[in-house]
């Protein structure tokens, strides 16, 4: 999985591949990485229409303020290394705000090594990094 630090913001942000309910409607996008977001991904609006997401359910989340919002969930299917996974997308519903987020939970297979020094991130599985460290 390509994972980077953006030279012109700071971020970490992880590359993956979405798609919704539209044939042969795949887009690729580069998704910030929120350590602190503990679900699985967050898509703005646009995105969810573009690739023809479909609503899956609503309710109440707390926000780090402290203030509870209404979310809305839409099944999108995100492809991480060649494997496609079907997760619950929230809605971003300001049209301004492109950004994806990536939380948590889609990450969870892997196992992320972030170097704040040099700005490099890696992200691993577990087998990958045991068959990493054997060629060592």
């Amino acid at each position: 999985m390509h994972a980077y630090v953006d030279a012109q913001d700071g971020s970490p942000k992880v590359v993956i591949k979405i798609s919704g309910t539209k044939r042969k409607t795949h887009k690729e996008i580069a998704a910030l990485l929120d350590t602190g977001h503990n679900g699985s991904l967050s898509l703005s609006i646009l995105d969810l229409i573009e690739i023809g997401a479909k609503l899956s359910s609503f309710g109440p989340v707390g926000l780090a303020d402290g203030s509870n919002v209404t979310v809305y969930y839409f099944t999108v299917k995100v492809e991480l290394d060649g494997n496609t996974k079907e997760v619950q997308a929230s809605m971003i519903e300001n049209p301004k705000i492109t950004e994806a987020i990536v939380g948590l939970e889609l990450l969870s297979p892997y196992i992320a090594f972030i170097d704040f020094k040099n700005k490099k991130i890696q992200l691993s599985t577990e087998e990958q990094l045991k068959k990493d460290l054997a060629k060592k």
